[in-house]
């Protein structure tokens, strides 16, 4: 299969290399100190699961030198997916289908109002994968799991199917979904609570959560969007709260959210697909989020400051 990488950050260059080393045709999207590397030395994994390397990498910043694929990997940061999506355009065919691994729960309607809804499914993913320095990846989780499916009523289609085979192959723990809007909300009912709160506070999640009071708020942050998730037809398991709460309470010390890294190395935040996100789909059903139009206002005014840097 053809696969373009859109773009090589530490997932995508992480999901990117395993198919890679199983034999597909991989072109990463990179840009700056990152791209030099991949051309010049190729692309290093420092895994959980294992170390390697794919030399040569066959990269690019000029998605029109790479032509139609069969599939894109869509993991760019959410603030960018107009841009992003417009410069897929070079390389959809026919039968290319844009799979999102990005957070939130509308990054699918953003991409498919620019190339097309239906070429987009979703694959909400649990992982730690981070660029460690230009051409190398750290993926420190031992977990890599990944949910995949369609979120337009189609049922399970064959070219899920088909993608989560291709993930499998490569020792990814993957699922196919009738329906992926729930394992989408599943995934934010963790990642903006935990993510949004240890960002707002400055704090790694295990320090933070050993405070009473910063436990508390993170359930009634997970029971918002749980309530938001219910209110707008999504079918939410019973103790999706109580899980994700209990995964947040067990990580491990050192461990940060990807947007409290962002917050730290002055970069934007992903702050309005989280957050809020909550708010727009609780205020669509008059469900009141407080916790999460804290979080918010607060990091929404962190991101206002790294855009007008860039």
């Amino acid at each position: 299969m053809k696969i373009a990488i859109m773009a090589a950050g530490g997932l995508g260059s992480y999901y990117g290399a395993l198919f890679a080393r199983d034999g597909h045709d991989v072109t990463f999207i990179a840009r700056g100190a990152h791209l030099d590397a991949l051309r010049a030395n190729g692309l290093t994994i420092k895994s959980a699961h294992g170390d390697f390397a794919i030399q040569p990498a066959r990269a690019t910043d000029n998605p029109a030198d790479v032509g139609a694929v069969d599939w894109i990997l869509f993991s760019v940061k959410t603030y960018d997916n107009a841009r992003a999506a417009q410069a897929c355009k070079p390389m959809l065919g026919a039968q290319t289908t844009v799979v999102t691994f990005q957070n939130g729960v509308d990054n699918h309607d953003q991409i498919g109002a620019v190339i097309g809804k239906e070429r987009v499914i979703v694959a909400p993913t649990q992982i730690v994968s981070n660029v460690a320095a230009p051409g190398v990846i750290e993926q420190k989780s031992p977990f890599r799991i990944s949910f995949v499916g369609e979120v337009y009523g189609q049922g399970l289609t064959p070219r899920v199917t088909q993608f989560v085979e291709m993930l499998e192959r490569t020792g990814v723990d993957a699922t196919a979904v009738a329906d992926a809007r729930t394992p989408l909300w599943h995934k934010l009912v963790f990642i903006a609570s935990a993510s949004g709160l240890a960002t707002l506070a400055r704090t790694e999640p295990y320090v933070l959560f050993q405070m009473p009071q910063a436990r508390a708020t993170l359930r009634a942050a997970m029971e918002e969007i749980d309530a938001v998730a219910r209110a707008n037809g999504v079918a939410m398991d019973a103790d999706i709260v109580e899980r994700q709460y209990n995964f947040t309470l067990n990580l491990k010390p050192g461990a940060k959210p990807s947007m409290q890294l962002d917050l730290e190395a002055g970069k934007r935040l992903e702050i309005d697909a989280m957050s809020g996100a909550v708010m727009r789909f609780g205020a669509a059903k008059d469900i009141a989020t407080p916790v999460h139009q804290t979080i918010y206002v607060a990091l929404k005014m962190e991101d206002e400051k790294a855009r007008n840097r860039v």
